[in-house]
């Protein structure tokens, strides 16, 4: 449980960013050396935030970290959060937030089956998430505009805490921005070398917004290349730079010293390929990259995320020759064991009937 790096870098932030630690820093980074000797490269390195907490790792945990932070500060006591239906966003918000006394609203709409979609429902319901089902997610506005409306607090007389999809947002981006000042640390230490290139898992941007905004502060070379696992409209160029922008103003508003800078959507870079058409549809790349980052590397990667992101990279690293270079694969995919949070009492049955069927169609 640290301090964040940022405050170090600018100590007026502690007074203005609102930051509650959840996690354990700085997780590792390691040279992905049996890889690099298959491929020819010998600059291959790996972030190891799936270690990032010992209740919930993956790159949730440095998001919860600022947002549950704000949420705390404003005095908040319910949040609403939208996501599919094996969202780690609002999986992690009901683990975080039920230690802090936090209730959590879950507005879910439909995803492809995964093995982990219908374990993280039943540990949401065991932390106590309230479950709403959308049929589309077209409609998913419209239930949190009412969820908005129905959990307002008469008393307190405000609306409850809103934790956007994938967690992506200024406050958000805070998480990775700050991740950045603790990887230049393990590099002046000589733990890794700086970065050339950085791939990373792009749901929304928050956490790619993040890194790339870390690296141009701190004047790294490191080039940000984000890997899209969900719909073109929800994670594109223009919205990555505007994610940018937003998290430039908020931390200078809040009294950091950094240049007012601006990012337009020629900036930001983006592999769409290995999306598969359909959020969390299992893709044979996918399978592939799993497979061998387990095999070689002993690394266990997601299909919905991390194993696309790591597919993007092989074939990037194999259409360019960047032998030269240092590749760093930003590992954000939770492998801490989360059966701890099961509770053998809870079945599909215990939740809401519209969510049921999601159990037999697994």
């Amino acid at each position: 449980m640290n301090k964040p790096d940022l405050f170090e870098a600018y100590p007026n932030l502690e007074k203005t960013i609102p930051f509650i630690p959840l996690g354990n820093y700085p997780t590792p980074v390691e040279r992905m050396r049996r890889l690099g000797e298959i491929l020819g490269y010998s600059g291959l390195w790996v972030k190891r935030d799936d270690l990032s907490s010992e209740k919930m790792g993956g790159n949730k945990v440095r998001v919860m970290e600022f947002l549950l932070g704000e949420m705390n500060a404003k005095g908040k006591r319910v949040a609403i959060s939208p996501g599919a239906l094996g969202s780690n966003q609002i999986l992690a918000s009901a683990i975080y937030g039920k230690e802090l006394g936090f209730k959590i609203v879950g507005v879910f709409f439909k995803q492809c089956a995964t093995d982990y979609m219908c374990k993280h429902m039943l540990i949401d319901k065991a932390m106590g998430v309230e479950f709403h089902h959308c049929s589309s997610p077209y409609i998913v506005p419209l239930v949190v505009l009412w969820q908005f409306v129905k959990h307002f607090d008469r008393e307190r007389m405000q609306f409850p805490f809103y934790i956007p999809t994938f967690g992506s947002s200024a406050t958000c981006a805070l998480g990775y921005f700050n991740a950045m000042f603790e990887l230049r640390k393990q590099i002046e230490r000589g733990e890794c070398p700086e970065p050339d290139y950085i791939f990373v898992t792009a749901g929304t941007g928050g956490t790619m917004a993040g890194i790339q905004l870390g690296a141009k502060v701190l004047g790294m070379k490191s080039k940000t290349i984000g890997v899209r696992i969900t719909d073109y409209i929800a994670c594109n160029e223009r919205i990555v730079a505007s994610i940018l922008n937003r998290a430039v103003k908020h931390l200078r508003k809040a009294g950091a010293d950094i240049p007012d800078l601006r990012f337009n959507k020629n900036d930001i870079t983006l592999i769409h390929d290995f999306f598969g058409g359909e959020y969390a549809k299992v893709t044979d790349e996918a399978l592939a990259a799993k497979k061998t980052l387990m095999e070689i590397e002993g690394l266990t990667l997601d299909t919905t995320y991390t194993a696309k992101t790591m597919a993007a990279m092989l074939k990037y690293l194999k259409d360019n020759d960047l032998r030269d270079k240092n590749i760093l694969f930003w590992h954000t995919y939770n492998t801490k064991d989360l059966n701890k949070f099961l509770s053998p009492n809870l079945s599909a049955k215990d939740l809401p009937e519209a969510f049921q069927c999601y159990f037999s169609e697994k």
